[in-house]
This record gives C-alpha cells, sequence and structure tokens, in this order.
C-alpha cells in the first residue's frame, strides 16, 4: 500500500484518490473474485450486464468509466478516504454559483463578504448570525440544483456512486440516483458550525476553500486568489457508514 504521510494535507487526499481509482481499476479488469462480486452487485442494483467488466481511467466528472456490456459504458464516482474527515467534493468560484443557480445579489454579496472576511481573517465566522437565515432560505430552496451539480454536474453516465473506505479495506456500492435522492431529503436540515460553516445535513459543508499557498503570489484577500472560492465538503466515510447501519438505500459491500 502506498505511503503518503509525507505530503501535505491536500495533496495527501488527492493522491489517495488517484492510486485508489488506478487500484480498484486494476482490480476490476485482473482480480476475477472482485470482478464477480462487482458484477453481482450492479444486478442486484438493477443493471442489466452481459459479458464482463472493463475498466478505463475517465477525465470528466466520472472517475472510472465501466464497460457493462458490448457498447455500454456508465460512469463511476470514487470517493476514498482513511478518515471520517470531511474532504472537498467541489469547488468553484462564486461567479459560477450566481450563474447556475440565479443567486440572488444580496445572497451573492454575503457569501462574497463572507469569504473575503475568512481570507482575512482564518478564525473569523463564515456566515454571520444576522445573515444565517436568508443562506438558509436560499439554499433550501435551491437544493435539488446543487446537489445534482456537485455530485453529477451534467454527466448523464455518471450511474455509480462508490466509497472506498481505506481503514478497512471495503468499497461501498450505490446508484447514483439513490445517493442524490437520499441527500436531497437529508440537506433539508440547514444548519450552520460555532465557525459560520454552513451544513448541508449530516454529510456536507460548505465554506471558503482556503488552502492559501505561499507560491502564489497574489495577496489571499484579493478576490482572485484561487482560495477565495466556494468549496463543499464532503464526508464519504460518514456517509457509508450511516447507510450501513440504517440500510435507508440499496447498496452493495465488497471487501478486498
Amino acid at each position: 500500500m502506498p505511503n503518503h504521510e509525507h505530503l501535505r494535507k491536500g495533496e495527501k487526499e488527492a493522491r489517495i484518490g488517484l492510486d485508489s481509482e488506478q487500484d480498484i481499476i486494476n482490480r476490476i479488469n485482473n482480480d476475477e473474485e472482485f470482478h464477480d462480486a462487482l458484477k453481482e452487485c450492479l444486478i442486484r442494483l438493477g443493471f442489466t450486464i452481459s459479458g464482463k467488466l472493463r475498466a478505463r481511467k475517465d477525465l470528466t466528472k466520472a472517475d472510472i468509466l465501466l464497460q457493462i456490456n458490448e457498447q455500454e459504458e456508465i460512469g463511476i464516482s470514487l470517493k476514498s478516504s482513511e478518515k471520517t474527515s470531511f474532504h472537498q467534493l467541489d469547488r468553484r468560484r462564486l461567479e459560477v454559483w450566481r450563474d447556475l443557480v440565479e443567486m440572488p445579489e444580496d445572497v451573492f454579496i454575503i457569501m462574497k463578504e463572507s469569504i473575503l472576511r475568512v481570507s482575512e481573517n482564518s478564525r473569523a465566522k463564515f456566515i454571520l448570525e444576522k445573515d444565517r437565515d436568508r443562506i438558509k432560505d436560499f439554499f433550501a430552496s435551491n437544493l435539488p440544483k446543487v446537489i445534482e451539480d456537485i455530485f453529477r454536474r451534467g454527466e448523464e453516465k455518471l450511474k455509480l456512486f462508490i466509497i472506498n473506505d481505506k481503514r478497512k479495506r471495503r468499497i461501498y456500492i450505490f446508484r447514483m440516483d439513490d445517493v442524490i435522492r437520499f441527500l436531497n431529503e437529508d440537506a433539508t436540515d440547514i444548519s450552520f458550525t460555532k465557525k459560520g460553516i454552513i451544513r448541508l445535513g449530516k454529510f456536507i459543508t460548505i465554506q471558503r476553500k482556503g488552502g492559501d499557498s505561499k507560491h502564489i503570489t497574489i495577496p489571499k484577500t484579493d478576490w482572485n486568489h484561487p482560495g477565495n472560492q466556494l468549496q463543499f465538503k464532503f464526508s464519504p466515510l460518514r456517509f457509508a457508514e450511516y447507510i450501513e447501519l440504517e440500510g435507508t438505500i440499496e447498496f452493495c459491500i465488497i471487501d478486498y
């Protein structure tokens, strides 16, 4: 198993993800026992499978493309982790979200001021108490579009959501439609942490991206600094363990 301890946090998470993608691809293509277990799982989840599965790397929102029939491929979003902490799911400039969800100007201003406030002082509150009702109302009104976009971003082929628990050497396999449907319901419970970070249910948070690298020469308080993006984070292991315990949606487990 590769050692990632020498890497910084963001680099470590990215490398774990890339190593995990290649590992899963190799197991699908070369490990007969793993291949057959995955095939059985997909049939159980409602997919029609003929012949052998073949996997390859993808460069779109999907991490892996899986050939399930002679001319049919489905996308896999793979989340890998060694801890139950929250990891980056999506990061984009606030202007992108303004256009995507037709964000009202007052909400845009609140969010921009919040991002810049944290850029000036990392200990500052993200969303202030006086703004929380407005922000809560905005996200409550736009949850389906937001959840759909941060998990699928328009990729129609993205049909599977796989979580790789590297502590237990266990993968959890879900239909992406089921995951999005569940999270749309769970995320209706909108709250804020003590630092003003937005919580959409139990598994998703929204905050300033951060990561103010010393290699970036523009000031972090400059709106164009790459740290001044809106970041959605997700806890894949908390999600997997919750679903395993509650059985809220259908899933499969493969130990490797």
